[in-house]
């Protein structure tokens, strides 16, 4: 066979990795973009010289390399891929699902720009005739095509070359993939997908290259990232109140702050000497205006003319942000109709409200309710333990942010609506828990969705076996609902605590019963987000100590006692590791100050080490936040857990340090830090406006009071490969749709937000 060798080009490699909050749900048909279009269809011929073509934008498309740079993806198909001996490709196809994209190869790691007129070209044949599909196409939202074309497969080999033109904006990540499975033309030909056999598919020479450049268009500037960061939400009066610079000249050393209304000069300050900040990759120095508590709108002007985003200084800087990161979990409402007149653009009719099928059975239960998980649609135990535990500490914390006026469809009942929207996922909680008293992981469908409303979601619904995390974090909130609904609520709030105390119980016999067997892994066919926590004893330890705060039942202490040795955080806060959830609980319960064991000790000290480790890489940290060289997915949730650990502390011993550094976490995540991003959307100056989620993807509307995932240094999604490669790890943040492990949002990443924000304003 003719091997058609060619030179690659140096560019950014890319592997998507198939992870929790990614988005591989079904890719849309789309119109092939507008262009000059040339196609050739030619048999190879058999013959042992090489030709050379530079500029090749495929790395190893010869495949000289084995199969790498190169992954697949199955929804519903299955498929196994080698490079045969005859140097191809060889793509072994056992299932082909029942969509165009039930069997997959892609390859990520090159860009397409605008006006730009591009060469593609690769030899196939297979041992069956068919069709197949190869695309270019965006790598997120609704997947359409840059261009798209069907090809007849047979068993000669042929060369394939199309030549088409980039219409659409430029896009530093697409992605190159082969649609192999359930093709439209074996539906209108009557091919019942189960009834397609296995065969093979045998793909070489695959050649991506620039013909005509000349009209290509530069790609729109970077968003322009201010030198002075600041809480773009804005101060207390009483605040400490910090501005962090970046980059400034040499002899800008000095500082002024301006109100924006009168320009008017309001205070004068001189900042810190400037340091080196290697995760950032610059060098950073403060200012203190803290002295200015005249309440106005105000912006910080360095002497070289270097401006912050306006602020505001007030006793009501919050209040409008956080009424929007409250709701976000009403308009996450799963098996309801969000009401135009509460949900405005983001109502919708009742979704999944059909019974859901448990997993490796014909049974089927109710399981309505609770709260999408996140960009998704997928419904999960563990991350909703932790969501509704951080909003019931932070309705404990205090009560009076929340009040009875939320803007949620209870709101106007006398009860408050803190507690009102954590017991709409409680209630889905219940209905989780099977009879033995282990809780069932999760419900989704059996892989995410496409890019559409939650109502136009209709796969069926699949519930995920029982997990000792699930059933252990479920007996810890429930523990933790029975104790304060139980002691602040009355008639049926009262009754429902009852309700939730007795099925925490019956959730930890569970565990005890079950405490060897593994931990949960997604079924085979199940690709949604999976959860899996290998240590489970933390999550026990969180029950035993909820259970004995509400019971004051020895055997809780006990349980505690048990699994004490084998929690590796005593700060966690996160929904695989909440060692600090249980030392809070049990450092917070009476009876165990009279303890005359080690217990209590033993808890407080592993307690307040992780404690004064946060505060001492605070006060490292150029933007005074708990944060090293590593920013990995989610770090906004990290972030915000961190703030809440230290305003968790200060209720245990009051110390001015912990509030002092909760604050500048929350500074953090409005503003200051290397990115200047405000990171909820809807909030700031310079805020998140492409969200990864779909009802805000298909809506082209964004979402307000949701807070993104922010920096991940890990770049754990295609576009974030593509675009950081050489960014220090605290600017690795992409306000764009594609990015998901960036851009994503999560109801327990509002969560902590939520009570960090309560505390301040208590």
């Amino acid at each position: 066979m003719k091997k058609w060798k060619r030179v690659t080009g140096i560019l950014l490699v890319m592997a998507m990795t198939l992870s929790l909050a990614g988005c591989n749900g079904k890719q849309e048909e789309a119109t092939e973009a507008e262009g000059t279009t040339e196609i050739t269809t030619e048999l190879a011929e058999e013959e042992d010289t090489e030709e050379e073509v530079q500029g090749n934008l495929i790395q190893n498309g010869d495949f000289s390399e084995g199969t790498d740079k190169f992954e697949t993806y199955t929804n519903g198909g299955s498929c196994s891929m080698n490079v045969n001996s005859d140097g191809e490709l060889q793509l072994d196809i056992t299932k082909v699902g029942n969509v165009e994209h039930g069997v997959q190869l892609y390859y990520d790691g090159f860009e397409m720009t605008e006006g730009t007129v591009y060469q593609f070209s690769f030899d196939i044949h297979g041992t069956m005739d068919r069709e197949i599909e190869w695309r270019i196409q965006i790598n997120g939202g609704d997947y359409h095509a840059y261009h798209a074309e069907t090809v007849s497969v047979t068993e000669e080999v042929q060369h394939v070359s199309a030549q088409f033109t980039m219409e659409e904006a430029s896009d530093p990540a697409p992605r190159l993939c082969f649609n192999m499975g359930y093709m439209n033309s074996m539906q209108e030909a009557g091919m019942d997908s189960e009834s397609i056999g296995e065969h093979s598919v045998m793909l070489d020479n695959l050649s991506l290259e620039v013909m005509d450049a000349s009209e290509a268009v530069e790609a729109a500037e970077t968003v322009e990232v201010p030198k002075a960061k600041v809480n773009q939400l804005g101060y207390k009066k009483d605040d400490t109140k910090t501005v962090v610079f970046a980059d400034l000249d040499e002899d800008d050393t000095t500082f002024t702050v301006v109100d924006v209304n009168t320009g008017e000069s309001v205070f004068e300050g001189t900042m810190t000497e400037p340091q080196a900040n290697p995760s950032a990759g610059e060098q950073n120095c403060t200012g203190d205006f803290s002295k200015l508590n005249k309440e106005g709108s105000y912006k910080i002007v360095t002497k070289k003319g270097e401006e912050s985003a306006a602020f505001t200084i007030g006793e009501k800087v919050y209040d409008e942000t956080f009424k929007n990161v409250v709701k976000m979990l009403y308009l996450q409402r799963c098996g309801m109709e969000l009401d135009g007149e509460l949900a405005g653009d983001f109502a919708h009719p009742a979704c999944h409200g059909t019974k859901a099928t448990i997993y490796g059975t014909s049974d089927q239960i109710d399981v309505s309710g609770g709260w999408h998980d996140a960009g998704d649609y997928g419904r999960y135990v563990v991350s909703g333990a932790k969501a509704v535990a951080d909003l019931l500490l932070a309705y404990e914390k205090n009560p009076a942010a929340f009040s009875d006026d939320c803007g949620i469809p209870e709101s106007g009942d006398g009860i408050n609506d803190a507690l009102q929207e954590a017991k709409y996922e409680l209630d889905w909680m219940l209905k989780m828990q099977a009879s033995s008293g282990g809780v069932y992981h999760k419900v989704t469908c059996k892989v995410f969705p496409e890019t559409v409303m939650p109502q136009e979601e209709t796969d069926e619904l699949i519930v995920c076996p029982i997990s000792k995390t699930a059933t252990a974090d479920f007996a810890a909130v429930m523990a933790m609902a029975g104790r304060i609904y139980s002691r602040d609520g009355e008639g049926e709030y009262a009754a429902f605590g009852a309700t939730c105390l007795e099925a925490a119980k019956k959730a930890w016999s569970y565990y005890e019963a079950h405490k060897d067997e593994r931990g949960f892994q997604n079924p085979e066919d199940v690709v949604t987000g999976e959860y899996a926590d290998g240590n489970s004893k933390d999550e026990y330890f969180w029950a035993s100590a909820e259970l004995y705060k509400a019971t004051e039942d020895n055997i809780y202490k006990d349980g505690m006692a048990e699994a004490l040795d084998k929690v590796e955080n005593f700060g966690g806060l996160g929904w695989a590791d909440v060692g600090g959830y249980g030392a809070y609980a049990a450092l917070t319960t009476e009876a165990l100050k009279a303890d005359s064991s080690n217990l209590r000790k033993d808890i407080e000290n592993g307690f307040f080490k992780a404690v004064e480790e946060v505060v001492k890489t605070s006060k490292e940290n150029a933007y005074f936040v708990n944060k090293e060289d590593t920013y990995e997915w989610g770090s906004n949730m990290g972030i915000a857990n961190s703030g809440m650990l230290l305003c968790m502390a200060d209720e245990i011993q009051p110390n001015e340090e912990y509030i002092t550094y909760g604050k500048t976490h929350l500074n953090y995540l409005f503003g200051v830090n290397a990115t200047g991003y405000c990171f909820v959307t809807g909030a700031g100056t310079l805020c998140p406006n492409a969200p990864h989620h779909r009802p805000s993807q298909v809506l082209e509307k964004c979402m307000p009071g949701m807070l993104v995932g922010g920096p991940d240094s890990n770049l754990e999604d295609p576009y974030a490969k593509a675009v950081f490669t050489e960014t220090p790890a605290a600017k690795c943040y992409a306000d764009n749709a594609q990015s998901f492990s960036c851009n994503e949002v999560t109801i327990y990443w509002n969560s902590p937000l939520i009570y960090l924000m309560a505390a301040m304003e208590k």
